[in-house]
């Protein structure tokens, strides 16, 4: 039997990767370190920053691909006094996605907090998503955002 190495096939010899057959539109081949792998959604982190968390205001941040919002991160810049910040994420309708906590009492910078949304949380392709804050705290800090969303 001769010997043909992998890197010397042509087009018509070569195949997809194993499992192709089975995987859905924008999944991804993941490696998991131990000889083989999974079939995933591939995803893209979209980012934003709440100028100060304490004063109520609402960013929008755009969302380029349509998609399903799997999680919302927050990290707190520093800390916060007199009460809890609530932020809320809404889809483009303005249908709350659901609320994340900013804890006032031992807040400090490097605070994170997740929200993981399992109603409104399905964007298309230039479409966004709004945060916003109740201002409900005291201390002006910023609060960073980052979105996480499967593409479909």
């Amino acid at each position: 039997m001769p010997t043909i190495l992998h890197s010397a096939l042509t087009t018509t010899e070569l195949h997809e990767p194993k499992g192709a057959a089975s995987a859905t539109a924008n999944q991804v081949y993941v490696a998991d370190g131990a000889g083989s792998g999974a079939w995933t959604n591939r995803q893209m982190t979209f980012s934003a920053v709440i100028a100060d968390v304490s004063t109520a205001e609402t960013v929008y941040i755009p969302m380029p691909y349509a998609g399903t919002v799997k999680k919302i991160t927050t990290v707190l810049e520093g800390a916060i006094t007199t009460a809890n910040a609530t932020v809320t994420a809404k889809n483009s309708a303005a249908s709350s996605m659901g609320t994340i906590t900013v804890a006032f009492t031992g807040s400090a910078a490097g605070d994170v907090d997740n929200l993981e949304p399992a109603s409104n949380n399905t964007v298309t392709d230039n479409d966004y998503i709004t945060v916003e804050t109740d201002g409900g705290s005291t201390g002006a800090q910023r609060l960073w955002v980052n979105v996480v969303v499967d593409l479909s």
